[in-house]
């Protein structure tokens, strides 16, 4: 059995690395041959009767799957145009990645999330009236989080304490696409990402950060592994199916007397800290998933 893991070539962050290079090397013990191909080693291309084809500046043979841990979501399309099968595929990916997307999808599971508002579509710039600002901390609260559609390891997310703090940063950000946010103060610094593979939730582990509203690890963030009640597993699991994925990393912060509120779901989840912490092969466990799906 032969694979490919594609992850991106520009994004030059350490544990990426180490994830794609464990996953491959737990492939070998499988006797599966999993090749770590970037993003920008592979040129899709449409010859002069539109078919889809694909080069390479590597030298690579045909998988039978393809592991995209990347969110390069027209080599996706493209790949899958192809007919390859993509863990995960395209569209959970891409209504992953845009944080607005991904609500909507989300929109009718009837869980208790922040209270979000989209932000409008511009083509160069924000020019929001003061009527807007208004309604804006009217709905939200007197803080709010700003969040940019796309982002990643929580380093586009913002915490807004005031009006004019929020059309600064707006300005800042262009044409960018966001979202607007309750603040959950019960769970500043503090949240739960459950490792989630097929329909079995692997485990899951808080992460603390003393220093930031935001729990990511690559912020500082700490984690620990933690037992889920029954309706965290049951948040998580139906957040996963509504974005059908084949794994993810669903976050859950911390409501009043604990109550889970659901954060976000990442299809290109980071799940290294977790196996440090727990001592679980995430990387087997997905392999022998893909194994049965194929």
């Amino acid at each position: 059995m032969k694979g490919w893991i594609i992850y991106n070539g520009a994004l030059r962050i350490k544990k990426v690395e180490i994830l794609v290079e464990k996953l491959s090397l737990e492939g070998k013990k499988k006797d599966i041959d999993l090749k770590l191909v970037k993003n920008n080693q592979l040129i899709p291309t449409y010859n002069s009767l539109g078919k889809a084809e694909l080069n390479s500046i590597v030298e690579l043979d045909e998988p039978d799957f393809i592991i995209f841990w990347d969110k390069d979501i027209l080599l996706a399309r493209h790949l899958e145009k192809m007919g390859y099968k993509l863990f995960n595929k395209r569209e959970a990916i891409e209504n992953c990645d845009n944080k607005a997307l991904m609500h909507l999808k989300l929109s009718n599971l009837n869980i208790r999330i922040p209270k979000t508002i989209v932000g409008p579509f511009v083509f160069h710039q924000q020019n929001l009236k003061e009527q807007y600002y208004n309604v804006i901390f009217e709905e939200l609260g007197n803080k709010i989080i700003l969040k940019e559609s796309y982002g990643s390891f929580g380093m586009q997310v913002y915490l807004i304490n005031r009006k004019e703090e929020l059309q600064s940063k707006l300005i800042e950000m262009g044409n960018r696409s966001f979202i607007l946010q309750e603040y959950i103060d019960t769970s500043f610094g503090k949240d739960i990402r459950v490792n989630i593979v097929g329909d079995r939730v692997i485990g899951a582990m808080e992460r603390t950060n003393s220093s930031d509203f935001r729990a990511n690890i690559t912020l500082g963030g700490v984690g620990k592994v933690v037992e889920l009640d029954d309706r965290q597993k049951e948040i998580a699991l139906a957040a996963h199916k509504a974005l059908e994925l084949d794994f993810s990393g669903v976050d859950l912060l911390y409501g009043k007397e604990n109550e889970p509120i659901l954060c976000e779901v990442n299809s290109n989840v980071n799940y290294v800290s977790f196996e440090t912490a727990s001592g679980l092969n995430f990387s087997s466990i997905l392999l022998d998933y893909i194994m049965e799906r194929l």
